[in-house]
């Protein structure tokens, strides 16, 4: 009886033992794990990227990856379908990115690594449209052309486009009309468009013609 008792322990702690074995085993692994996420972390890049509705989002990177990689992950997080229009932009070496000028920036090559096109890099990479169409009708997707209104609008505020006062409060007036809808008296008081940056130069005559 006291063997049967003894042996009924010895079983007990021998898998109990056991037990605990392979949870320090499980343990061990899953340290290890953790351990080579962070090795990869530290071996891969962050990148800043900027949006036309200038939020930011940082994207993790394998060290070698190419720009493709970053692309792709661009596009995953904007949920984009015609992705051949846009590109990424990033500054020239020693070149501060005052206004995105067109001397200082530079296309992110999705066939070359990205490490070696942006060096020590400091400085936010930019999603930009990269090629326009002749006619917007034939863009298929109201976000596509909503990136398309956001991009315009950029350069028009940034006078890298340049326009007739005219051509100007035109668009001026579709902005307004898109963001805000039609005017209501009861809603939209006399300087109801001032914290609207519509074209540079903005002027109160300028407002008034839009309302």
């Amino acid at each position: 009886m006291y063997l049967s008792l003894c042996l009924d322990r010895t079983m007990i702690e021998s898998l109990s033992r056991r037990a605990l074995s392979g949870s320090s085993g499980t343990y061990h692994v899953h340290a290890l794990e953790l351990a080579a996420a962070r090795e990869r972390k530290l071996k891969g890049l962050n990148v800043t990227v900027t949006f036309l509705d200038d939020t930011e989002h940082t994207f993790h990177v394998e060290k070698r990856a190419k720009g493709c990689v970053l692309l792709d992950q661009v596009y995953q997080h904007l949920e984009l379908v015609e992705k051949d229009y846009f590109g990424l932009q990033f500054s020239e070496k020693g070149c501060i990115p005052i206004n995105n000028k067109p001397e200082c920036m530079r296309w992110l090559d999705p066939s070359k690594s990205i490490k070696k096109q942006l060096g020590n890099c400091q400085y936010p990479l930019f999603f930009r449209v990269k090629f326009y169409v002749s006619d917007p009708s034939k863009l298929q997707e109201e976000y596509t052309r909503y990136q398309f209104y956001l991009q315009v609008r950029r350069d028009i505020l940034e006078e890298r486009l340049h326009l007739p006062p005219s051509t100007a409060c035109l668009l001026a007036s579709y902005s307004v009309q898109s963001e805000i809808g039609d005017y209501q008296p009861d809603e939209h008081g006399p300087n109801y468009l001032s914290h609207l940056q519509l074209v540079p130069g903005q002027s109160d005559d300028m407002e008034k013609k839009n309302c």
